[in-house]
């Protein structure tokens, strides 16, 4: 197994250098860029996804999956900056399945990166986490442990509770999306706003955050809270159908979002996050 890396000690923040693991869609990309304007981004591997995975989800009703994720795609692409291509810095595609091969954990080693961060990624395994523990850091779109798993923020509008929609950065762990956590961002939920307006400003607002809580952890500013793993929901990919795609839609036409707003303090306070005020108020802007 391969020996802990050292940790640069002389650093300044904002030459920070970090490799981003993440995929290859628009919202990944718009990550990486947040993430080259506020530390040294000095690679980036993106685990390429074959066409349709979203689609091909299991579920009775294949028409009302395809028109859920089409939507996404659309107010994604209205709604997030264009960024056709990663940002100038080395990169490694690799094929589905293959982020723990030798190949990528060589690569990485040879950025000598300070931290690295994950998003949107498969799982990390060995021996990339015995080689930066406590040096990796996972964006995880959810509000950790309240919503653990497989669509975390589309579970709680299924459930009629917009209040837990946001996102959690977390050191990693070796149990998925169960690391100390650093920092959690909910996104502003407006009137008439639609499942993936939520979601696509929840991307915004992390994307936004976490560069500073980066610096924040590295610098030892920050330290991770512990998660109460025996609390929340978890939900997998095999319970995402057609028939809670349906539900969401109706919660929606029912007046779900002007319920919370109406009721948005009580609520948010029922449900409490790590959330730092420096980090919300960049977020924010």
């Amino acid at each position: 197994m391969a020996s802990r890396l050292p940790v640069s000690k002389d650093f300044k923040l904002a030459n920070v250098r970090a490799v981003l693991m993440t995929s290859d869609g628009l919202r990944h990309r718009h990550v990486a860029w947040q993430l080259s304007r506020g530390l040294h981004l000095c690679g980036v591997v993106a685990e390429l996804k074959a066409a349709g995975v979203s689609q091909a989800l299991p579920g009775p009703d294949q028409a009302t999956l395809n028109a859920h994720f089409a939507e996404r795609d659309r107010v994604e692409s209205s709604m997030l900056p264009a960024t056709a291509a990663f940002p100038d810095t080395e990169l490694l595609s690799i094929a589905a399945g293959t982020v723990n091969s030798q190949e990528v954990f060589d690569w990485v080693n040879a950025r000598q990166p300070d931290v690295v961060v994950l998003y949107g990624t498969g799982v990390i395994r060995q021996p990339l986490l015995d080689a930066y523990a406590d040096r990796m850091v996972n964006l995880h779109l959810g509000l950790s442990p309240y919503y653990r798993g497989a669509g975390t923020n589309f579970w709680p509008l299924v459930n009629g509770e917009p209040e837990y929609v946001g996102a959690t950065i977390h050191d990693v762990h070796p149990a998925v999306d169960a690391g100390p956590i650093l920092a959690q961002v909910r996104p502003q939920i407006l009137a008439g706003d639609r499942a993936h307006e939520i979601g696509t400003r929840t991307i915004l607002m992390a994307a936004a955050a976490l560069p500073q809580v980066i610096q924040l952890k590295v610098s030892g500013q920050i330290r991770g809270v512990a998660q109460n793993l025996t609390a929340g929901r978890v939900y997998r990919v095999r319970d995402f159908n057609g028939d809670a795609v349906r539900l969401l839609w109706q919660h929606l036409e029912n007046g779900m979002i002007d319920r919370y707003l109406e009721m948005r303090e009580r609520r948010l306070a029922a449900a409490p996050i790590v959330s730092l005020p420096g980090v919300a108020a960049v977020a924010s802007r």
